[in-house]
């Protein structure tokens, strides 16, 4: 059985030199998607998000001996400052780009409509929580999947989605973004950005979803 991150974490403490790059793998979704919202298009002028991603995890094992976390949350946080800190610094270094501060760990648990403009019009059952189409697609026997945390599933969610579909939903629900905002960092109108989030939001629960007659379903089916 695949071992867990807190697993993982407790094995890399112990000098498991394999067990930390698990870890990394494991968060390589997330730190993809952390990257790529807080770049910023000047910054993407200047350097490659696989490039930034790799060095992050570069300073993932250097830094891990001082980490003191205990769990995934905790891990998730630190991730997410050493993302800061990178972007930070490739800012500075690249003098035209924005300066990055610190990126909110914001919950994932507001409904759809939330900071975002609305729902998308003629219904069709698009109501509910994000989290709840993530954690419903946790089917697995295994008690360490259902303890992950969402945030970190959503990242592994969205990697089979277009690029910028999937930039637009991590925004909206990761961030917490309006559209407007999304909009503005991403170089397009509200009208294409919420067309963006629709199909991304339908693509995203199909593959959840999973074949008809799957064992995976909604809430409400």
């Amino acid at each position: 059985m695949t071992s867990g991150p807190t697993e993982l974490m407790a094995e890399a403490r112990s000098g498991r030199t394999e067990a930390l790059g698990e870890l990394c793998n494991l968060y390589r979704n997330y730190l993809r998607m952390v990257v790529r919202s807080g770049m910023g298009p000047r910054l993407r002028e200047r350097v490659e998000l696989s490039d930034v991603v790799q060095e992050t995890l570069v300073e993932v094992v250097r830094q891990f001996p001082s980490f003191t976390g205990q769990n995934e949350a905790a891990l998730v946080g630190w991730l997410r400052r050493l993302v800061g800190q990178k972007l930070a610094d490739l800012g500075r270094y690249h003098s035209r780009a924005k300066r990055v501060g610190d990126v909110k760990a914001l919950p994932l648990d507001a409904p759809w409509d939330a900071e975002g403009g609305g729902l998308p019009t003629g219904g069709g059952g698009d109501g509910g929580r994000l989290l709840d189409v993530l954690a419903l697609s946790q089917t697995s026997p295994s008690e360490q999947a259902s303890r992950r945390e969402l945030i970190v599933l959503l990242a592994d969610a969205l990697t089979d989605l277009p690029e910028a579909e999937a930039e637009v939903l991590w925004r909206y629900h990761a961030e917490n973004q309006s559209f407007e905002a999304i909009g503005e960092q991403m170089g397009m109108g509200r009208k294409v950005v919420r067309g963006l989030w629709a199909k991304g939001l339908k693509r995203l629960k199909q593959t959840l979803e999973g074949p008809p007659g799957g064992s995976l379903r909604f809430e409400g089916d």
